[in-house]
């Protein structure tokens, strides 16, 4: 899923709706502007690792709100 393609639109229904911690929310907002999971470890100083477990964590949560809408 590429976060940097969404709209608008849709990045705000993700973050009215996905229920994301504070982190969760942060990193998914710097994904959708396309910045790489190594710089966002930079800007938040947590380690490479820990953003691919919350990147995994987002991408989980946006499923189940695909799936709860149909």
């Amino acid at each position: 899923m590429k976060f940097s393609r969404l709209t608008k639109p849709e990045l705000e229904k993700i973050l009215q709706n996905a229920n994301f911690t504070k982190d969760e929310e942060e990193i998914f907002k710097d994904l959708s502007r396309g910045i790489s999971e190594k710089e966002i470890s930079l800007r938040h100083f947590i380690s490479v690792s820990t953003v691919e477990r919350r990147t995994r964590r987002i991408k989980e949560k946006i499923k189940r709100l695909n799936r709860s809408e149909k």
